[in-house]
Parts: C-alpha cells; structure tokens; sequence
C-alpha cells in the first residue's frame, strides 16, 4: 500500500510541476518470464538404529511459476527533452506447474498445477539517448521499483512483495516525430527483473525476464 501511494504521489508531484511537459500513454501485452519458487520434501521417520536416524523420501516436489503474458498499461511525464518519470500497472494469470520426482510407487509426474492472479503497480525514470538525425528510432535504458501483488486462484493465498527493474528499449514513431507535441508510435522493451518475496517456498531473490510490445501516444 505504502508503494503504491508512493507511485501516485510521485506521479502527480511530476505532473504538477511539469505542466507543459509532454504525457505519454502507453499500453500492450507483455511477456513475463518464468522461474523455480522451490523444492519440498515429504519425509518420514524410521526406527532405523541411532540416536538420529535417517528419514525415509517419500517425494520431492518441484514447484515453479510459468512463463505468460501480461496486460500492462504506462504513463510517462516529460522532466527534460531526455528523462522522464513513468509509472505502470499490469495484471496477468500465472500458471504455478509442478513436478513430483522419488516417488517409488508413482514414479515421476508431471502436473498442470493451479493459477494466480499477478499484480505489478510500479514506477521508475526513463533515459532516452541521442537519437540519430532523420530517424524516427529512439532507443532508451529504464529502472524501477514496483509492488507486487499475488493471489491465490482459491483466494486462499494471498502474498505481497516487491519487484526491482532494468532494461533497455526503443520507440519508432508512427505519426509525426519525436519533436512534435502530438504523435503515436510503438514501443519495445526488455527488462531483468528481481522479485522479492511473494508466492514462494523459500525467502529468496528470483530473477525472470520480461519482454513488453506497446502503443504509445504522446499527447
């Protein structure tokens, strides 16, 4: 709650003393990319000799969030011809997948699993470099910080978290150029993202990869 207030504030604050300053609407799907969320074992005791005896393996399960595809819409706010501050929300349904291995009466499964509902609220600057003379290209670098948020398809789960972001993209203007007041345009980005906490088996960092393709409209 306290980030997402902290995104609209700075947002605002942004737009205010930014008055004439050129806004920026962008929204398409993006591609999220998979990772593990851990590894548990199902153990049972022995009467094995010794003070400690050694468990019996039951199973171990494999858990791991899937690669999907996301509904993202950004706004931007001009601060200089160069930098601009963005903020974004995107939602999706995740599909959580498992593996069940050491299984001696089952052997190895594979199984669908259950979905999640993925929210990301976040914002970030933007550095758009030098563009070349005649081109309607743009390339530019991008960070950020973002609130995540993760549901449970039961509504039995919920988990919060956050989400840290770099990456790099380019804009090719459609309608006018990239000096005119109004234009449209699309835009790709790719970013390394770092996630913390949230839907997992263990407290860690993990790290997945998103690709995002937008329309974009500078107003």
């Amino acid at each position: 709650m306290r980030l997402r207030l902290l995104i609209t504030s700075l947002i605002l604050t942004v737009g205010v003393a930014n008055a004439d300053a050129q806004v920026t609407i962008s929204g398409g799907p993006s591609w999220l990319g998979g990772h593990p969320i851990g590894t548990s074992t199902a153990e049972l005791r022995t009467n094995a000799p010794g003070a400690e005896p050694p468990p019996f393996t039951l199973f171990t399960l494999d858990s791991r969030i899937a690669p999907s595809v996301a509904g993202e819409v950004r706004v931007g706010v001009e601060i200089t011809s160069r930098l601009s501050v963005e903020g974004g929300a995107a939602f999706g349904r995740r599909r959580v997948p498992f593996s069940i291995t050491g299984d001696v009466e089952a052997g190895s499964q594979e199984l669908e699993g259950e979905s999640l509902q993925h929210y990301v609220f976040d914002a970030g600057l933007a550095w758009q470099l030098v563009r070349p003379r005649g081109t309607r290209l743009r390339m530019f670098v991008l960070g950020g910080a973002g609130y995540l948020r993760q549901l449970h398809q039961d509504r039995t789960l919920v988990e919060s978290g956050q989400v840290y972001y770099a990456g790099a993209g380019a804009k090719y203007w459609l309608w006018h150029r990239p000096d005119s007041s109004r234009s449209l345009g699309v835009r790709g980005d790719v970013r390394l993202n770092v996630r913390r906490h949230g839907i997992d088996f263990k407290d860690t960092v993990r790290l997945f990869p998103s690709v995002s393709l937008f329309l974009f409209l500078a107003l």
